[in-house]
């Protein structure tokens, strides 16, 4: 028992932060990348105390939740699609045996998420309209958030030690 309930604290505890800074999206809009990026932290943690099931569950409440109450809906897209589900799905995507498959399953998964937020965005949210410079926005855009997916992945796996070895110690002095 004592394990579901530190389970069901953590997990809500952590979806709470993860929606409170979804919502400061709204009051921060530069960080609109940002907080999406420290949430997926956050769901990370879950992820590594509790198992996949409780960070499911705090990570689909936060996306429906994000996307009702955060101002800024690029961000709740972005964790909805990316974000929130990449420290779950990154796992799984390690067990591969190939380390060419594993980054062209990454990549693939990324830009499909991506693909999927900004069109989502533009056709339920924004109207978007390229003139002849905007034209080439696209590609220039995708080229460097692909560049910033390679530093989020080497971060992420970067935190997780930082977590395992000194973090996880100070916060949980049961383990």
């Amino acid at each position: 028992m004592k394990k579901l309930s530190f389970q069901i604290a953590f997990g809500g505890i952590s979806a709470a932060l993860c929606i409170i800074m979804m919502f400061s999206v709204g009051l921060f809009p530069i960080l609109v990348y940002v907080f999406p990026m420290l949430s997926s932290l956050l769901i990370f943690a879950v992820n590594y105390e509790c198992g996949v099931k409780t960070a499911a569950a705090s990570y689909i409440s936060v996306s429906l939740l994000s996307l009702i109450l955060s101002p800024d809906k690029e961000s709740a897209l972005l964790f909805l699609f990316f974000f929130g589900c990449y420290p779950i799905l990154s796992g799984y995507i390690d067990q591969l045996k190939s380390g060419a498959v594993r980054w062209l399953v990454r990549f693939a998964f990324f830009n499909a998420a991506v693909a999927l937020s900004y069109f989502l965005l533009a056709k339920l949210f924004v109207a978007v309209e390229l003139d002849e410079f905007g034209k080439y926005t696209v590609p220039v855009f995708l080229v460097l958030a692909n560049l910033i997916f390679v530093l989020y992945d080497r971060m992420l796996r970067s935190i997780e030690v930082i977590y395992v070895r000194k973090i996880r110690k100070k916060l949980f002095k049961r383990k």
